[in-house]
């Protein structure tokens, strides 16, 4: 599967007066790292929604283990992964670390929802295109 890793830098409004960075952060950092890794497979999000007539990829379940902080000023890696790609839903996993040292591992399952059709149209999950999910399962 797919893998793509990015940096940030912990942010003075990213952390609590102690200088440790808000748990909050780490989503934030996760969905950095989603919407990086498809740029990296040559899907970019703002031509890759339009082309296939979705309003984006919204997570549906997520969740992280937190196993050290992460404080104002750290170069951050977070390092992204497709775990799965099934019909409508994908699962992506991350984790962030400092200088090597494991911060915390996270995951997302996203769902591919297809912009409404008419007024009062509910959203509504759609296959992923083959070609996408070619993509994110090749390595």
């Amino acid at each position: 599967m797919v893998e793509h890793t990015i940096t940030v830098q912990a942010r003075w409004s990213d952390s609590d007066p102690a200088g440790i960075v808000f748990y909050p952060r780490f989503y934030e950092w996760y969905d950095l790292g989603a919407e990086a890794l498809f740029e990296a497979i040559g899907l970019p999000w703002p031509k890759l929604f339009p082309k296939y007539g979705i309003v984006g990829v919204p997570i549906l379940e997520s969740g992280s283990r937190f196993t050290a902080p992460v404080r104002w000023g750290d170069q951050v890696s977070v390092h992204s992964a497709v775990a799965w790609v099934k019909d409508t839903t994908f699962r992506l996993e991350h984790e962030v670390s400092v200088g090597g040292v494991l911060c915390a591992r996270g995951f997302e399952v996203r769902a591919w929802v297809a912009r409404p059709q008419g007024p009062g149209e509910r959203l509504a999950a759609r296959p992923i295109p083959e070609e996408v999910a070619r993509r994110l399962r090749e390595p």
